[in-house]
C-alpha cells in the first residue's frame, strides 16, 4: 500500500501499514476530510470518509476508482455537523491535526467526535513533521480533549502518528456536563 505520489512521508507504506495495524480490528473506520488517506486506507480496510462540500467532485471521482478496483470506500459530505451516530465509529483518522491553527479548534474537532466512539476505539493522527515543538502539540491536544493512552510513533522520517483511545462513558458524560456548564 502506498499513497499518491506527493503525499510525502504520510504516503509511505510503512507510514500507512502502521495506520492500517492500529484501525483494522476496529471497523468503522473513519477518515476525516483526507480522501487520499480514505481512498488509499480502502485497499485494506472498509472507510468512510467524510469531506467537506467543496470536495464533492474529487469524491465521486474517487469512489469510482474504489468501485472500479473493488474497495470498500464510502463517502459523505459533512458541513460543520458530522453525522455519526452515538457509540457507532471504531476508529477516526484525521490528516494534518497539528496545522489547525487554533490549539482549541483542534481540541473542539475532536472532542465533538467523542460521542460516537465505541468503547475501545482510537483515534489517529498522522501528521508530516520532525518538529518536537508540533509532536508535543499533537500529544497536548489529544491530551486536552479526553483521549486515555496516548502514543506517538514515527514510522518514517518526517510521519508522525499520534494515537489515543477513547475515554471511558463517565469521563466523556463530565466533560460534556462540564462544557453545558460553561455556555
Amino acid at each position: 500500500m502506498r499513497g499518491p505520489l506527493l503525499s510525502g512521508a504520510l504516503g509511505s507504506p510503512a507510514t500507512l501499514e502502521r495506520v492500517c495495524s492500529l484501525v483494522r480490528e476496529r471497523s468503522p473506520v473513519v477518515v476525516l476530510s483526507a480522501l487520499w488517506l480514505a481512498e488509499t486506507l480502502a485497499s485494506e480496510i472498509a472507510v468512510l470518509a467524510l469531506v467537506e462540500d467543496d470536495k464533492r467532485s474529487a469524491a465521486q471521482r474517487a469512489l469510482r476508482r474504489a468501485r472500479k478496483a473493488g474497495n470498500r470506500l464510502d463517502v459523505v459530505i459533512a458541513a460543520a455537523e458530522v453525522p455519526l451516530a452515538p457509540a457507532s465509529v471504531g476508529a477516526v483518522v484525521l490528516d494534518s491535526l497539528v496545522d489547525i491553527e487554533e490549539e482549541s479548534a483542534a481540541r473542539d474537532l475532536i472532542v465533538a467526535l467523542l460521542p460516537a466512539l465505541k468503547p475501545g476505539a482510537v483515534v489517529v493522527s498522522l501528521d508530516a513533521t520532525k518538529s518536537p515543538p508540533l509532536e508535543a502539540r499533537a500529544s497536548e491536544i489529544f491530551l486536552a480533549s479526553s483521549l486515555a493512552k496516548i502514543a506517538q510513533a514515527r514510522p518514517r522520517e518526517g510521519a508522525l502518528v499520534t494515537t489515543g483511545f477513547a475515554p471511558h462513558p463517565a469521563v466523556c458524560a463530565a466533560r460534556f456536563a462540564a462544557l453545558a456548564s460553561e455556555q
